[in-house]
């Protein structure tokens, strides 16, 4: 059984994979894609495109939920572009977006004016009620007058 180990772990070593080292920077980018900084703000910090992440392939990143690999630059805006921001508009141009706003909007009004088009007038008619509306019944215009409230409660 002794004799055994010496095997077993030259087979396992030569079974083993490389390890990468994420202090080395990443095959898929160098520092001479991307060209200095004209931002005086950034430092000389590299210009990197501003892309989505969300845009990026789903799998082949070292850190698989925001899509990027381990040591690799981020973008001066990355909170815009990280994986938790809205969704970017792939899906319609801006004269596409434009059309069918204009069209549902269309759409509300017409439905209104449908709407009072076809509804029927109504059956009653209003109470008409003599003498101004029963102002003289009632007391006349000083009796039915709101009473001023103050502040401090109902004190008479």
């Amino acid at each position: 059984m002794a004799s055994l180990r010496p095997v077993c772990r030259a087979l396992a070593a030569s079974r083993r994979l490389p390890a990468r080292s994420y202090a080395t920077q990443h095959s898929s980018w160098k520092e001479s894609d991307f060209k200095a900084s004209l931002d005086p703000q950034l430092n000389g910090y590299p210009d990197i495109p501003s892309s989505s992440y969300q845009l990026r392939p789903a799998k082949g990143w070292d850190d698989l939920q925001e899509r990027r690999n381990i040591g690799e630059p981020v973008p001066a805006e990355y909170e815009a572009l990280s994986m938790w921001t809205p969704d970017p508009p792939t899906h319609a141009t801006p004269p596409s977006a434009l059309r069918q706003f204009s069209i549902a909007v269309l759409g509300f009004l017409a439905f209104g004016v449908f709407t009072q088009m076809t509804t029927p007038d109504p059956v009653a008619t209003p109470r008409d009620y003599p003498y101004e509306g029963l102002v003289v019944e009632l007391g006349g215009i000083e009796q039915n007058k709101a009473r001023p409230q103050s502040l401090e409660g109902d004190e008479e």
